[in-house]
């Protein structure tokens, strides 16, 4: 099968360039900046690099149409193809929604299908989401899931409450800012924890 052409990011400042990430959308066009459900809103950090940086929100939306015009067989390939052409960054981890979040439930199967595909691969699958009132059941059991919001019983499945805070409570796990130092949001191991992120 010819791989098709997927934009995606090896790492970040914070994240090593063996994490490979990948958005289904823009913050800007978000589905849940705007409705209450996650915690962010215009806080949101993705939003911030879309308004700093001009190049940032035309290569999300680009990732938009990627996303909605391949297959979750077609992206997992590419991300497997482009791991095997690497000889520095193979990829170890998987991370979705650093921008943008799930609009439907088919968003959300297409995502279970692509993380299944990467687990069986030997790829530790993982994100973030506000889209609680969608069924991330499935999501969970193949990837560790970290929700931006209180509604729902997800960490009873083994998702982890991402929850921003102006100050540590002293009761949780806090955002360490670097994922180099820190798997909490990344491992399965952690499932079910509250993990405090200080704004800023």
């Amino acid at each position: 099968m010819k791989t098709k052409k997927l934009e995606f990011r090896k790492g970040n400042k914070k994240l090593p360039k063996s994490t490979y990430i990948l958005n289904m959308g823009s913050a800007t066009d978000c589905p849940n900046r705007c409705n209450g459900r996650c915690q962010a809103g215009n806080l949101c950090y993705a939003l911030k690099a879309e308004v700093q940086y001009p190049d940032v929100l035309p290569f999300r939306r680009r990732q938009a149409l990627q996303w909605q015009s391949m297959t979750a067989l077609e992206i997992a390939t590419a991300l497997l193809d482009a791991s095997k052409r690497s000889r520095k960054h193979r990829m170890d981890a998987f991370r979705y929604n650093e921008a943008g979040d799930f609009s439907t439930q088919a968003d959300v199967d297409k995502m279970v299908r692509v993380c299944s595909i990467l687990t069986a691969a030997g790829v530790n699958c993982y994100g973030y989401t506000a889209s609680t009132h969608l069924d991330l059941s499935m999501l969970i059991a193949c990837s560790q899931v970290n929700v931006s919001n209180d509604y729902g019983d997800w960490r009873l499945d083994g998702a982890n409450r991402f929850k921003m805070v102006s100050k540590a409570s002293g009761d949780h796990a806090v955002c360490a800012g670097d994922c180099r130092k820190c798997r909490i949001c990344m491992d399965t191991d952690f499932g079910g924890r509250i993990v405090e992120v200080i704004k800023h």
